[in-house]
C-alpha cells in the first residue's frame, strides 16, 4: 500500500502531468461503485498529507475552486492517456478538450474520493506538520489506544498519518535499544524524541530516493529506486516477523524474540 513517501511522489507526478493543461470535465467508470464527480473547465494542482492526496481543481471560468480528496487504496496511481488510448482499470477520467485524459488507475478498486478537505480523523503529516504531529501524539498519551504496543500504534492514522507497514519496521529498527513490544505510552515517554524524528526523516529520505517499489506501487517517474539499499528490517530474511491484530506482518529485530510471549 502506498505510504507517506509514495503519496508525495504521486502528487509530484500529477503536477508534472497536469502542468499547463486545462481539463474540460470528469467522468467515472460506471463499474466503480464510488461517487460520481462533476466539474468543468479547470486546472489541477496536487498535494499530499500523510496517506491522502488532494487535487485542487481551479476553474477557468467563474466557479469556485474545489478540492477532491483521494486515497490510493493498495496501488492506485495516475497515468496519462492520449485520445486513442483507454488504460485498463481506469476509474476516474480527467478529460482535456482534445480527448486526452489524466487517468486514475486502480486495479483493486480500493481507492476512494470525495469533495471536501483532509479527513479530520487523520492526524497531522509528520513531514510537513512536524510540530503539530508531535503535539497531537503527546496530548493524547493518556488515551486507552496508547496501551497498545508501539508496533501496532504506529499504524494508527489518527496519530501517525502516513506511517504504514514498511515504514514502522524501519523506524522501530533504527531505535536499537527500544523494545517494539512496549506499550506505545511507555515507548514514547522513553524514546519519543527519537521516534518523532524518525517518523519525519525516514519518509522524507524514502521520498528522495524514489519511494518504496514494493508490491503494487512503483515510482511513476520511472528509474531504479534505491529502496533495497535502504531497507534494513522490512523483508529481511534475517529478521523475525509476526501478524499484528490488523493482519499486517510486522518485521522486527531478532533480539526482541523473547518479548513476543508478552504480546
Amino acid at each position: 500500500m502506498p505510504e507517506l513517501a509514495e503519496l508525495k511522489l504521486t502528487a509530484d507526478y500529477v503536477n508534472f502531468l497536469s502542468e499547463g493543461k486545462v481539463f474540460s470535465h470528469i467522468t467515472k467508470n460506471p463499474e466503480h461503485k464510488w461517487k460520481e464527480v462533476k466539474f468543468n473547465d479547470f486546472t489541477i494542482r496536487a498535494e499530499s498529507r500523510g496517506k491522502e492526496l488532494k487535487l485542487k481543481l481551479d476553474p477557468v471560468g467563474g466557479e469556485e475552486s474545489r478540492d477532491l480528496i483521494m486515497t490510493m487504496g493498495m496501488g492506485g496511481n495516475f497515468q496519462w492517456a492520449d485520445k486513442d488510448t483507454q488504460i485498463k482499470h481506469t476509474h476516474l477520467f480527467f478529460h482535456t478538450p482534445g480527448n486526452e485524459h489524466l487517468a486514475f488507475v486502480d486495479i483493486r478498486r480500493f481507492g476512494k474520493w470525495k469533495w471536501g478537505n483532509w479527513n479530520e480523523s487523520r492526524g497531522p503529516d509528520p513531514t510537513t506538520e512536524y510540530e503539530d504531529f508531535r503535539v497531537n501524539v503527546i496530548r493524547n498519551l493518556g488515551k486507552v489506544s496508547f496501551n497498545k504496543p508501539i508496533y501496532e500504534m504506529l499504524m494508527d492514522q489518527r496519530y501517525f498519518n502516513g506511517i504504514g507497514n514498511y515504514l514502522r519496521a524501519e523506524i522501530l529498527y533504527r531505535i536499537p535499544g527500544a523494545n517494539p513490544f512496549l506499550s506505545a505510552r511507555e515507548f514514547i515517554v522513553n524514546h519519543g524524541d527519537r521516534l518523532f524524528e524518525l517518523c519525519k526523516d525516514i519518509p522524507l529520505h524514502v521520498y528522495e530516493i524514489g519511494g518504496g517499489t514494493i508490491k503494487d506501487w512503483e515510482n511513476p517517474f520511472g528509474g531504479k529506486s534505491n529502496i533495497s539499499d535502504f531497507m534494513k528490517c522490512y523483508g529481511n530474511p534475517d529478521m523475525l516477523r509476526l501478524s499484528d491484530r490488523g493482519g499486517r506482518t510486522f518485521w522486527y529485530d531478532p533480539k526482541w524474540k523473547l518479548e513476543t510471549v508478552f504480546v
